[in-house]
């Protein structure tokens, strides 16, 4: 009987002890939100437009009151519905009041389902980019075994490849995931290689709407886009190392409205359309869905990276938008411009999105990737792909015109800066443009046509190609180029650049380090 005692003593201090830790965790909590708890509110009254902060002081404030079921699910639902509401557009305000573990354990299980849990969980990652006239947006899933859950970061989103596999850790609301990007909270378990050289075996299929039957352009047009002039694009830009071969399937009309923007859903019965048809979805590394116009608003949406890939033209059918959107499925970012004022590259300085003039992941050319990017996947400084030379020692150097094939360097790699931290270089990189093949829009441009180009990348950042302005007294961005006996100068860096020859076929960079 005594030792029995002892044991249900013993269990009851373990008890209190537990709920004592949780009410503490409470309090804490309550603390962390910045607002004094409504039991010790005399004379309080709810705010008109509640807060998530005070939504989540008046759920853990009826916890620690063990207020009725009832009541507690009314505040449980209506703090739900505002962290849902708040996830995809401040998913830092989500963690930020995230309830810990330990005090979402002690709530009634019956409340558990509504309030957001921390969990750990593995997956394949998968990457969207949404191309708009004026803005873009990237979006992240995670696909596991069983589900698939968006997901949305409080600081920056890593830079991996659809396909990714990934171990998360984050705050669960529903099927949304809460993360900080930053810290431990995206783990890669195994990376994919881009499937960047070669025949791009790739299927185009072309779908219409129950509310919408048009067909805005032919499948033979659609053909001549894609297998000709996308092709000869990234055929001439890889110098004749990557193309694009498949099939066009379609006009299918299929029941999705276009007013409606489930791109999950198109791609699915795009797919089922064409299975039906005869075509095997396991043939092709790539696939491309054509639509009239609907509900999404932006002209273009790719996987990036992604085996197999995916891309969605919405309305024009063009080589601005194929060739991009298939670029994003190379594993391309975009190629923005560095804009700095009165000057190039110091004072207070932005980025402009599709800012790059003279590269189709910019706007408005489609000309080459520039030289980071191509270098980034293979089509420059990799295998038989032409060289570019790094820059370790002042002299004069060489660089043929950009656009041809051939053997000699297509770019210099000149050291700008090394980030503390990280230790990731960033470079200045110089191409001599002329106004040859898919760069012949060039054609007039005497700025670029007499002098080099310099974009600024980051090693391990996809997201870092910048075209600078090295002729910042104008308002233009179709005069960027560094002309013929002029010279910029990175006193930071210690380095100087001037193009000090050049013929039809190649220019002469003097570089100067100090």
């Amino acid at each position: 009987m005594a030792s029995s005692l002892s044991l249900l003593t013993s269990c009851t201090r373990s008890l209190i002890v537990f709920r004592s830790a949780v009410a503490v965790t409470m309090m804490a909590l309550l603390l962390a939100l910045g607002v004094t708890p409504v039991w010790a509110q005399a004379g309080s009254r709810p705010a008109a437009a509640p807060s998530v902060e005070s939504l989540t002081q008046s759920l853990v404030g009826l916890a620690h009151q063990q207020a009725p079921l009832q009541t507690l699910r009314n505040a449980a639902t209506a703090r739900r519905q505002r962290l849902l509401g708040l996830i995809e557009s401040d998913p830092a305000a989500v963690l930020r009041v995230a309830i810990p573990a330990a005090v979402r354990a002690s709530l009634p299980a019956a409340i558990q389902p509504d309030v957001e849990e921390e969990v750990t969980l593995d997956g394949e990652m998968q990457v969207f980019h949404e191309d708009y006239a004026k803005s873009s947006r990237y979006r992240h899933f995670l696909q596991t075994a069983t589900e698939r859950l968006s997901l949305h970061f409080a600081g920056e989103a890593p830079k991996l490849l659809s396909g990714t596999r990934v171990r998360l850790r984050g705050v669960r609301l529903g099927q949304a995931l809460a993360l900080n990007g930053s810290g431990g909270s995206v783990q890669p378990l195994s990376s994919v290689a881009p499937n960047t050289f070669g025949a791009q075996k790739t299927i185009v299929i072309l779908v219409n709407f129950q509310d919408n039957t048009a067909q805005p352009y032919s499948p033979s047009e659609a053909q001549s886009v894609a297998f000709t002039t996308t092709s000869n694009h990234y055929k001439e830009s890889s110098f004749q190392q990557t193309w694009l071969t498949g099939d066009v399937a379609g006009w299918f009309t299929i029941p999705l409205s276009s007013t409606v923007c489930d791109t999950s859903t198109l791609a699915s019965l795009a797919k089922q359309a064409a299975t039906s048809a005869g075509y095997n979805m396991s043939n092709y590394t790539r696939q491309v869905f054509g639509f009239p116009s609907n509900a999404c608003g932006w002209w273009g949406m790719g996987t990036v990276g992604g085996n197999p890939s995916q891309a969605w033209v919405n309305g024009t059918f063009s080589l601005k938008v194929l060739g991009h959107e298939m670029g994003h499925n190379l594993g391309l970012y975009h190629s923005h411009a560095l804009e700095c004022g009165a000057s190039t590259t110091t004072g207070t300085c932005s980025s402009v999105e599709y800012g790059d003039t003279l590269d189709i992941m910019g706007n408005p050319s489609s000309g080459h990737f520039t030289a980071y990017q191509k270098e980034r996947i293979g089509w420059l400084n990799y295998g038989a792909s032409p060289p570019v030379t790094t820059v370790s020692t002042e002299g004069l150097y060489w660089i043929d015109t950009y656009e041809t094939a051939g053997t000699n360097p297509k770019a210099l790699k000149i050291p700008k800066s090394t980030d503390p931290t990280t230790g990731r270089k960033t470079w200045y990189y110089v191409e001599y443009r002329q106004a040859v093949g898919f760069d012949s829009f060039l054609s007039g441009n005497l700025n670029v046509l007499n002098g080099v180009v310099i974009h600024l990348g980051t090693d391990s950042n996809p997201d870092s190609s910048y075209l600078l302005d090295l002729t910042p007294q104008t308002d233009s961005w179709d005069d960027p180029a560094l002309v013929l006996g002029q010279s910029f100068s990175d006193t930071n860096a210690g380095v100087t650049i001037m193009p000090v020859s050049m013929t039809a076929s190649s220019a002469a960079v003097q570089v100067t380090m100090t």
